[in-house]
Order: structure tokens, then C-alpha cells, then sequence
């Protein structure tokens, strides 16, 4: 099951790189984003997200995600039971 949903994530941020200006189209510029990175900020942010993604879904299909943040997760959702 994790290599499925890594591979859907990977495939789902390189889809938002190639069809990122049909998004921003649908969704709208992003103020703060327009601010701080200039003219073009949505589309860096939109970049931006699709890499961190893209880098993230590895990590979970590769089982690396768990072992750097493994310790943050269960210690913050062991005392939600």
C-alpha cells in the first residue's frame, strides 16, 4: 500500500508542474504569495509544494519518512487514542 501511494503522489506533483497554469486559472493568484516572491510567486509556490511532495512521497514509499519523523508523529497522536 505505501509504494501505491507514493507512486499517486508522485505522479500527482508532477501533474500540478505540467498543468500549473489550468490550476492557477482555476484557483486564483495567491496574494501573499504574489507579495513575497513578486510577479509569478503563485506559480513558484505551486513548484515549490509539487517538490516538497514529490520529495515527501518518496520518503513514505521508501519507508525513510518514518525513520526521520517517526518520532514526532507518534509522540504527538499517542495521546489522541
Amino acid at each position: 500500500m505505501r509504494i501505491v501511494l507514493g507512486f499517486i503522489g508522485i505522479i500527482l506533483s508532477f501533474l500540478l508542474i505540467i498543468y500549473r497554469v489550468p490550476v492557477k486559472h482555476f484557483f486564483g493568484q495567491i496574494r501573499w504569495a504574489e507579495e513575497k516572491f513578486g510577479a509569478g510567486g503563485t506559480y513558484s509556490v505551486m513548484i515549490l509544494a509539487a517538490l516538497f511532495m514529490f520529495i515527501f512521497s518518496l520518503m513514505y514509499m521508501t519507508n525513510s519518512f518514518d525513520l526521520i519523523f517517526g518520532g514526532i508523529g507518534v509522540n504527538f497522536f499517542e495521546t489522541v487514542k
